[in-house]
Formats: C-alpha cells, structure tokens, sequence
C-alpha cells in the first residue's frame, strides 16, 4: 500500500472510531461482530476515479441483502434520477413498472395535438396492462441528480455528522436527494442549501439567515443544523409515532432510518398522519413500502417518493463508485 493511502487510512480510522478494516487488496479483520451482525455490513469506503480524484462515501447495509433494490419503484426512480430531461419514461401510475423511453418532444407534440389521451391508451394495450391503471410520463432528472459533481462535500458530511453523534447515512441521503451538485437549489417552500434547510429550522440552530448573509450555503454550518434536526426531531419522533401506533422499534434498521428520513422531508406531524391510518400488522421494511402508497393529510406524493428516492439515488450513486478504482474500505460500526 503506499503511504498516501496508508496516510488515508489511519485518518478513517481515527476519525470514525473504527474497528475492522480491509484495502483493495483484501485486508484483514482485527474484530468480528456476531454473525447475525454481519449481514448488514457498513463501511466507509474510498475509491479514486481516473482523474485522480478520490471519492469517499458510506456504504449502507441491507439495501441489497433485503431486496430494497429489486422493488419497482426503486427501479423506477433509478432510472429517472439517470436519464435525460430531453427524455420521458412511459410508466404505471399504480405499479410504477417503466414501459418505454420517448423523447420528450414526442410526449409534447401528442399533447398539443390532443392526442396523448390515446397514447397513453394504446401503451396500455401494447403491454398488456390493467385497463383501469392509467400511464404517465416521467421527465429524466440527470440535469440535477449529478452525482459525479459531488467531489469531497460526502466525505465531509460523512465525518461532520459522525463527529455530531449522529450516524453518517443520514448525511449521505440528504445529500444525494438534495443537492448533489450544487448548494444553490432553493425550493418552492424556501428551503436552501446543500441540506435544504428552511429559514426558521435555521435560525433556530443558530445559523444567521437574513438579506445580508445566508449561512445555509455554509456547507460545515449547515450540516451542524442539519444533524441536529436529524438527532433532536426526525430520530426521536421516528420513535415516538413508531411506539403511538403499535410499531416496533428497531433505530439500528435500515427501515427506521428511513422512516426518519421522510420527517426530514415533510416534517414529523405530516408522517404522523400517515402512519396512524398504516394497519399495525405491517412492520419494520413493510411499514415504509406501506408509506409509499399511503395517502393522508399532507402526506401525499413527494412526501410518499423521499425515502424511494433515498434508497435510488444511494444505488445510482454506489453504482458508479464500484467502477472507479478502491482504495480503502473501513467497517462503521456505530448506531
């Protein structure tokens, strides 16, 4: 190994509190967890593209061990967040199965001619789809989802919300879905930032957010904010709506972290709404794809896609990491 990668190393370790760790070429394990731990194995992982430029991100456990990423709509939304916007994808509304891709000038044209109504009508026949599901057409999103431009801001997430006490794949998620190429997204609603915070959940971690200084494109500053929200509100109302309507509690869960998630996104009285009309007898993984087709109150469509879209972009963006060169490879076991 050479000694920058060496160097690489030492610094995960001490920086993640880390104990097994492995290199390119295999390594070696120092500590063993009990085999029932193993099978969701997380890691801190670096690896360097051909430009030189190194890369380091977590890799999240049990998304593939438990089929996350056989779901349709978890393949649905992969292929949207890396297509084209000059593209559409022809998909089920009820099922979220992908039919076709069509230029989008196509889908325009159908539709100012009056005629996308018996479009959508003759895909159903051609693939031989329920009569009574409808079809829509899903514009690509690789225009905002540049996971390439991501450079070092993961690597920092990863260790600011480390050193916080709060574990690193919920930086990770937000900064995939957020804004993975640039800080200077800001929603309809007003939030803002790599970590698209709102102005009052800002100012109530102590960021300045005025006319003259918005601390929200402060990558450090934001992320202080952002994991405290995580920690103070979206984990501790997880738990609360989880132990309110008769759910398991699991915060070590791959399914819980995302249930924590989508109160990050709509806010913990939103998702409250929605699980209190989820039947009880689905639990753990079923709880969140229940979600996904739950309607309720405010939590309707995007709030139902944050948690699909958490675990697509997270596999798009692994994906194009296990083609770039490994470096290190270092077992997370926190949280």
């Amino acid at each position: 190994m050479k000694s920058m990668e060496k160097r690489s190393l030492v610094v995960l370790l001490l920086t993640f509190g880390l104990v097994v760790s492995c290199n390119s070429s295999g390594g070696q394990t120092t500590t063993r967890k009990a085999a029932d731990d193993e099978k969701c194995i997380r890691e801190v992982c670096t690896v360097k593209k051909s430009s030189g430029e190194r890369i380091c991100y977590f890799k999240i456990g049990c998304v593939h061990q438990d089929g996350w990423d056989t779901l349709p709509e978890i393949i649905f939304w992969r292929r949207v967040v890396s297509l084209s916007k000059d593209s559409v994808l022809a998909n089920v509304v009820e099922t979220r199965e992908g039919l076709m891709v069509f230029p989008k000038k196509k889908i325009d044209s159908l539709e100012q001619l009056g005629k996308l109504g018996q479009f959508r009508d003759e895909l159903l026949v051609k693939y031989g789809i329920n009569p009574t599901h409808h079809v829509r057409f899903t514009s690509g999103k690789n225009h905002f989802y540049r996971f390439d431009a991501i450079g070092n801001k993961m690597e920092r997430g990863i260790k600011l919300f480390d050193s916080f006490g709060v574990d690193p794949f919920y930086a990770q998620s937000i900064l995939l879905i957020e804004s993975p190429g640039s800080n200077k997204q800001k929603s309809i609603a007003g939030a803002y930032g790599n970590f698209q915070l709102m102005p009052y959940v800002a100012r109530s971690y102590g960021l300045r957010v005025d006319g003259y200084l918005d601390e929200r494109e402060n990558f450090d500053r934001s992320a202080y904010a952002a994991a405290r929200l995580v920690k103070e509100i979206c984990i501790p109302y997880a738990r609360k709506w989880c132990e309110t309507y008769g759910f398991a509690v699991d915060e070590t869960a791959l399914w819980f972290k995302l249930l924590a998630l989508h109160n990050y996104n709509a806010g913990s009285g939103t998702v409250r709404g929605a699980m209190a009309v989820v039947p009880k007898t689905n639990q753990g993984n079923d709880l969140i794809k229940t979600l996904w087709k739950t309607s309720a109150g405010y939590f309707k469509s995007e709030a139902q896609n944050y948690s699909q879209l958490a675990l697509a972009c997270y596999l798009e963006f692994e994906s194009q990491n296990l083609l770039h060169q490994p470096v290190s490879a270092v077992k997370y076991n926190k949280f």
